[in-house]
């Protein structure tokens, strides 16, 4: 069959795909820390079965069912996550709370200034208290008790719209790519490199950030880069599809590659959208 190679791609993609959001519609947070050690040591022995047995048939398929498994348990949690910043900056901009960064005396002889983050409420800027202050914790639990604890919290619908938007985006995006490949005479294999680096250091910027800087500024700049390298990805990888199918290419271990290759590009993009989409609220 002509097609055979794209058939099986699109078919382990999507199966992929709906593996995916059925197990992160079970998952919607970890219980506790084993759950989340079980869940991403899962996903790495799953990456290891797919490369162990790529051109066997079926075992590679069930390979790819368990990493899209793994993957949908922990992007329940991961949604949630992004989901409680975002509620959380929304509830304390209707407390009318602010934030500012202030310099503090820093180093051995103190000669050294350091920022922090500080908070103010908009009415009272010279009283302001400090992330792990009772004030901050009186704000923390009122947000647990009305707005996590409630199902139909004040918050959820902008959310679930913020959801769709990035959901829609990412399809759009890979419609678009898909046209892009196909319809363009362009060798698209000189960005693999340009994009492994790409990610390398985008990698690095977000665990400096996440350790070191926590800048929401900082967050929203890399979740807009990583939106751009996960396209330019999927550009890539729709590259390969394109050429092993033109070269008559039908075997399971190219389909299993560059499906996974684009399952992965997927759910990061969408997930980068839904960053972006809601720190840019």
């Amino acid at each position: 069959m002509e097609d055979l190679l794209m058939i099986r791609t699109f078919s382990i993609v999507g199966g992929m795909l709906i593996i995916s959001t059925i197990a992160a519609r079970f998952n919607k947070a970890y219980e506790t820390f084993t759950e989340k050690f079980i869940t991403i040591i899962g996903a790495f022995g799953s990456l290891f079965l797919i490369i162990y047995f790529e051109d066997i048939y079926p075992h590679n398929l069930i390979a790819c069912g368990l990493l899209s498994g793994f993957m949908g348990w922990s992007l329940g949690p991961t949604i949630g996550y992004i989901g409680e910043r975002f509620k959380w900056r929304k509830f304390l901009k209707d407390k009318g709370v602010k934030s500012k960064d202030l310099n503090k005396p820093s180093g051995f002889w103190g000669t050294t200034e350091e920022k922090h983050i500080v908070y103010y409420f908009e009415e009272d800027e010279e009283n302001y208290f400090e992330l792990k202050s009772n004030k901050m914790r009186e704000l923390e639990d009122d947000f647990r008790n009305n707005v996590l604890a409630i199902d139909d919290d004040p918050y959820n619908q902008k959310w679930q719209n913020i959801v769709f938007q990035a959901l829609i985006s990412t399809c759009t995006a890979v419609f678009i790519t898909l046209l892009v490949v196909y319809l363009s005479p362009i060798d698209f294999s000189f960005l693999e490199l340009i994009l492994l680096i790409s990610l390398c250091a985008l990698i690095v910027m977000r665990a400096l950030n996440y350790f070191i800087f926590k800048s929401p500024k900082q967050m929203l700049y890399q979740s807009y880069v990583g939106v751009v390298i996960f396209v330019l990805y999927l550009i890539y990888d729709f590259d390969r599809l394109e050429k092993a199918n033109a070269n008559g290419d039908a075997s399971w271990d190219t389909a299993i590659n560059i499906a996974v290759s684009l399952y992965l590009d997927i759910i990061n993009l969408f997930i980068e959208l839904l960053v972006a989409l809601s720190e840019n609220q």
